[in-house]
């Protein structure tokens, strides 16, 4: 039998035992709080740490992106700086030279200093396309994804502010307010190609130059029919022209006056700035320069200085503010067409008309006409609108001839503006580029005011043999010109060139309703179009 001490050890090891379990069991349970304890302030620490990369995030965000310009706040430098800091990150060299690998490949806009942008005035002759009868020449060249980045002018500045402070604000001639000479209403349109009528391009320059803003007929000839759109007869009128593909203006529209009313540089400033007093989102606008008042399209990615000189145009950082201030200047002081000249341009994509109510911009709520998702005379089809495009000119501001796919309709809002109208079977006399790989493929980029100064023996005129031969053959192409002035909505059909000048401060939207490719039998459709351009000389 175990003796007493061996029922003492025995009683003893199982409470050592049992005291070692639950000192286990504790430590186990110390170290469990320890380290549940750890890993809570490392989430909140973890937690800190991205609510002050998110606050820090969201402060550079507001500062850079979402800060609202005034007058007097000019974002032009930070822009610039923006561009000199990535091109220096990404190796690039300034002054219109072709980055290292023919591209930025960073995407950012490319600086070109003033110095670099003087290229304009009289074209390189490797802008424009070959001649007839000469062998093609294809492009290959590469420019720069982000597009090319202008420095801008601050020295008209204090000038601006002394015109403004001494004259009346306006141009020296007002062509809102002008006379002009109307022709006879016509209800039912010709089909035999006598309307509209057209002349050469030559005698519509000859009688009324290009850039002479100050000095045109003491009265200017319309020749396109003009219906009054409160009278039901006369819209009937101008449907049939419209199906027809023939041109034609409507006035009296009550939504044009009213934004007329509206739409004063206070007004559309706060829009774009976002100090609206309504709860119309914010629209958004860009700014573009040119070396003097002639613009061309063309397409940054594609366009090598090396290859090409100079672009036509850059983008520019200013405000709407202070692109309105220069506006307003350069009607005050005739602003010459050797200075630079800058251009304002919004739109409105086709998905806003889907929206409530609340979500339109302001010119989807000034403009119902052409925003409707419903069809209305302007938006006569649309599913096939693209939205609205709003470009506001100074004075001068020419852009060179284009066509567009889509049946266009064109609101003259403020001020007024002179357009030059060629039919589709007039392609072939009108310099346009037909290399695919060209950036201004599809567009012309002569300058037609220059066709006045073919005869003149100057020095100082220094256009190229190729240029002078194209304005040679555009002086010859069947033409008409028309102003277009607030409260005015022009029609032009598809496929219709047109060459454009502001003749004063103005601004002005369109929207088109897709495209009508038979055209008109007398002045041709899409397939002149595209016999005029052709397949493309460099296809892969």
């Amino acid at each position: 039998m175990p003796s007493n001490g061996d029922a003492i050890r025995r009683t003893n090891v199982k409470q050592t035992k049992r005291k070692n379990a639950a000192n286990a069991n504790n430590g186990d349970a110390s170290r469990t709080k320890d380290r549940r304890r750890r890993n809570r302030r490392l989430q909140e620490e973890r937690s800190r740490r991205a609510a002050l990369i998110f606050f820090a995030s969201f402060v550079f965000f507001a500062a850079v992106y979402l800060r609202k310009p005034h007058y007097g706040i000019d974002s032009e430098r930070f822009i610039r700086a923006k561009a000199l800091r990535d091109a220096v990150l990404s190796g690039e060299k300034f002054g219109g030279r072709k980055p290292r690998k023919g591209i930025n490949e960073s995407g950012k806009a490319l600086l070109l200093k003033t110095k670099d942008t003087n290229g304009m005035r009289y074209l390189d002759p490797r802008q424009l396309p070959p001649l007839p009868g000469e062998p093609s020449e294809p492009y290959y060249g590469e420019g720069v994804k982000g597009g090319f980045r202008g420095e801008g002018d601050d020295e008209w500045q204090p000038d601006a502010k002394s015109n403004i402070n001494h004259h009346h604000r306006g141009p020296k001639v007002d062509y809102t307010k002008h006379e002009y000479e109307y022709p006879d209403l016509m209800l039912k349109p010709p089909k035999d190609g006598t309307y509209p009528p057209l002349e050469q391009m030559s005698t519509i320059f000859e009688t009324w130059g290009q850039d002479d803003l100050d000095s045109p007929p003491d009265t200017l000839v319309e020749v396109l029919q003009h219906f009054d759109y409160q009278d039901p007869e006369q819209m009937e009128a101008a449907i049939k022209y419209r199906n027809l593909e023939l041109p034609f203006k409507v006035y009296n529209v009550p939504e044009l006056e009213s934004a007329n009313l509206k739409w004063t540089d206070e007004y559309v400033a706060s829009y774009f700035n976002g100090d609206n007093d309504d709860n119309a989102p914010q629209s958004k606008g860009a700014c573009q320069q040119s070396v003097d008042n002639f613009f061309a399209f063309h397409r940054p990615p594609l366009w090598s200085v090396e290859l090409l000189g100079a672009p036509p145009s850059l983008d520019l950082g200013w405000t709407y503010d202070k692109w309105a201030r220069h506006a307003v200047y350069a009607d005050k002081v005739s602003l010459p067409v050797s200075k630079k000249h800058y251009y304002w341009q919004s739109g409105v994509n086709r998905e806003e008309r889907f929206k409530k109510w609340k979500h339109w911009t302001f010119v989807s709520r000034d403009l119902p006409s052409f925003s409707s998702d419903e069809p209305t005379f302007f938006g006569f089809n649309p599913p096939a609108q693209k939205g609205i495009q709003c470009r506001f000119g100074e004075r001068g501001v020419t852009a060179a001839t284009h066509y567009d796919g889509g049946r266009n309709m064109i609101a003259m809002i403020t001020g007024a503006k002179r357009y030059i109208l060629s039919p589709p079977n007039v392609c072939p006399q009108l310099g346009i580029v037909t290399s695919r790989k060209h950036p201004s493929y599809r567009h012309s980029m002569l300058n037609f005011g220059r066709i006045t100064m073919l005869d003149k023996e100057d020095a100082s005129l220094e256009m190229s043999d190729r240029e002078k031969e194209w304005l040679r053959i555009a002086a010859n192409a069947p033409t008409l010109s028309t102003v277009l002035k607030a409260g005015e909505v022009l029609y032009v059909p598809s496929h219709w060139f047109h060459y454009i000048v502001s003749l004063q401060k103005s601004a002005q939207c369109n929207t088109r309703s897709g495209m009508q490719k038979e055209g008109n039998e007398n002045f041709g459709g899409l397939a002149d179009v595209e016999a005029c351009i052709g397949d493309g000389d460099d296809q892969v």
